[in-house]
């Protein structure tokens, strides 16, 4: 199971692209997202945790903010 953003999109998408097609987001957003360079909105992880299958509270938390989860 994947642990970070880029982790699950890669194992969904080809591509940022197709991911960036799937949100409905520009590729220059999704590519910043994926990257970490841009912060998702709380809507905007609520639907990337739809999407991509984050289920959970935990992984939740591990995915978006990784620097509160615990090992």
């Amino acid at each position: 199971m994947p642990t970070t953003i880029r982790g699950f999109v890669f194992a969904k998408y080809d591509s940022i692209s197709a991911f960036a097609k799937a949100m409905k987001w520009g590729r220059q957003k999704a590519s910043r997202i994926v990257k970490g360079d841009q912060r998702p909105t709380a809507d905007e992880m609520e639907k990337m945790a739809d999407d991509l299958g984050i289920v959970g509270v935990t992984n939740f938390i591990a995915v978006f903010f990784p620097h509160y989860a615990t090992k």
